[in-house]
């Protein structure tokens, strides 16, 4: 994600009036919101009224009503409403930023969008609030902050459980659909949007159901290509980017495809993104990943106050910043998170909502029934592990941790979200899917498409609110997974996309670029700082090395994390 953008807040009580719009880049040392930086892909809307308010957003805003770009122009009228956050998130959809001032109180708020596409960091200094979308620009005068190895400790357990705290001193994050306030020197985060479960849904008919979740991927991707009208869409052939694709078939010839390639078997998906855009005269690019561009010393995401990045992706961010550049791409679009949203869930939690839904009835012995098919798991199993789970229903939400090759600083359990602790109505199944569409929201950031953004257009508010509100049992109707968008793109997508049940996986590339640095690897594990703050077992990390031929690919990927995490402290050393 290349967009940028940093500010400065006064947050003493008596700051001063905001006198008019602040020029775009430059600060104004008068006016209690300093603009420091914006990068173009970006809006900039402001509004100022004669109760001393001044909301500024920062971002790309569309209207729900008629799916449009919003003008910055027309961004006034927001503050005729008592609360302008509430209605930003109720009345807007996009990725942004927002800050409210009130002169004559002092007060402030900070909000972001609920699809977290655009980052949000902050820092409290004397009497000022720094806000940027990395770490870097939150100390450009000042010293920069040393890790915080107890949330890196954190970290290490389940990379994508988040809470405010980040693993840098003194640096905090604004979570997705989240507010922070400052008021009479008291700060006070709360959700301000919180996902809810419409109980028509458990009724309405899969035809209808899917209609609409046709509707809202359509409206969401072309708002998108709308604002960014060249966009180059990584076109794997899956389900996900192929409903993209089909939401993008009016501008044809506007749209460029890629395809990366590594290896065979899962790793080789030409004939299906082949399939995908010969049906809609897309031109597609071709291309084959190279392990060379691994680097596991080095990290993309020395700026970020947390190790958000994977070494095995600089092969396919570089191979797509070279395929946009040549294409004059002015964003790259990814079907990244369909399958969060779209409840791929292989589990018996479904048939446990289904249960507390609808009691023992039709419908509970038919999502254990689909659920069988679909896991391939066996059906009395499904039963009674439905049934315990619903009886303990009322438990609070635990996230699984991993603890291989820790050292003795655990911790306790992992902090919970409140879209989980407040969504999902106490439905194990709904929880999991919440839990995993915040998964999907945090690894926006993992992808390093250099000079343009990245953007997902099923994190898109509306899409994320509409499938969120679906019971996850209803995704699974005659034993197939994501049931309802199959059904919704039936007829325009190739019928070997509808039926396809294989997923593609850079797993080749990852293992490869694993064993080509497994010396540096080795290196940076036996010396590096998180053995020496006693965070990894240094013997259990390297005896798993000893024996290269033998490591399976799930030891791979728990230890590359580690490593990963050594680059980034390597590369904040450093800056």
């Amino acid at each position: 994600m290349s967009s940028f953008y940093s500010f400065a807040i006064d947050i003493r009580p008596e700051a001063l009036p905001f006198p008019g719009p602040v020029e775009s880049g430059a600060g104004n040392a008068e006016a209690p919101v300093s603009l420091k930086s914006l990068s173009s892909d970006l809006d900039r809307y402001e509004a100022v009224d004669d109760r001393g308010r001044h909301l500024l957003v920062l971002g790309n805003i569309f209207d729900r009503t008629a799916n449009r770009i919003v003008s910055p122009r027309d961004f006034s009228e927001i503050l005729r409403e008592e609360d302008p956050i509430q209605a930003l998130l109720a009345d807007y959809w996009g990725r942004y930023v927002a800050v409210l001032h009130h002169s004559r109180t002092g007060h402030v708020e900070l909000v972001r969008d609920p699809s977290g596409q655009v980052p949000c960091y902050y820092r409290q200094a004397i009497g000022q609030l720094h806000v940027a979308h990395d770490a870097d620009r939150l100390f450009v005068e000042a010293t920069a902050p040393h890790p915080d190895w107890s949330i890196l400790a954190r970290h290490l357990r389940n990379p994508m459980v988040r809470t405010n705290e980040t693993c840098l001193h003194g640096v905090s994050e604004l979570l997705p659909g989240l507010s922070v306030t400052w008021s009479a020197d008291r700060l006070t985060c709360k959700p301000r949007w919180i996902p809810q479960i419409e109980a028509n849904l458990i009724e309405k008919p899969v035809e209808a159901i899917a209609d609409r979740l046709k509707r809202e991927i359509e409206n969401a991707t072309t708002a998108w290509a709308r604002r960014f009208p060249h966009p180059l869409l990584g076109l794997s052939g899956g389900l996900d980017s192929s409903i993209i694709a089909a939401s993008l078939r009016a501008r044809k010839s506007d749209v460029n495809c890629l395809n990366a390639v590594f290896g065979t078997g899962r790793g080789d998906e030409r004939s299906y993104a082949a399939a995908v855009a010969g049906m809609y005269g897309f031109p597609l690019h071709q291309v084959f990943l190279k392990v060379h561009d691994i680097h596991y010393s080095r990290s993309l995401a020395s700026a970020k106050p947390r190790p958000l990045s994977s070494a095995f992706t600089q092969a396919i961010d570089r191979a797509s910043a070279d395929v946009a550049d040549a294409c004059l791409a002015d964003a790259h679009f990814s079907g990244g998170g369909g399958d969060n949203i779209f409840a791929f869930i292989h589990s018996s939690y479904p048939a446990t909502d289904c249960l507390l839904d609808t009691g023992f009835g039709a419908k509970y012995r038919s999502t254990i029934s689909n659920l069988t098919r679909m896991t391939g798991c066996d059906m009395w199993q499904i039963l009674a592990r439905s049934i315990r789970h619903g009886v303990f229903a009322h438990r609070p939400f635990v996230h699984r941790v991993d603890v291989r090759f820790l050292g003795e600083k655990n911790g306790d359990d992992l902090p919970v979200h409140p879209w989980i602790e407040r969504g999902g109505k106490r439905r194990p199944g709904k929880r999991q899917h919440i839990a995993v569409t915040l998964e999907a929201i945090h690894f926006t950031e993992f992808l390093n498409i250099g000079g343009r953004p990245t953007i997902y257009p099923l994190l898109s508010q509306p899409l994320m609110e509409y499938c969120l509100s679906i019971p996850v049992w209803r995704w699974s109707h005659k034993g197939v997974d994501r049931s309802l968008v199959r059904e919704a793109f039936r007829r325009m997508l190739p019928e070997e996309i509808i039926a396809r049940r294989t997923k593609g996986s850079f797993g080749q590339l990852f293992e490869a670029g694993f064993m080509r640095n497994i010396g540096v690897i080795r290196s940076m594990l036996a010396d590096g700082q998180l053995a020496a703050q006693g965070l990894l077992d240094r013997a259990a990390c390297l005896d798993a090395l000893s024996r290269p031929e033998k490591l399976r690919p799930e030891v791979m990927s728990r230890l590359a994390l580690f490593v990963d995490a050594e680059a980034w402290l390597a590369g904040r050393s450093a800056r």
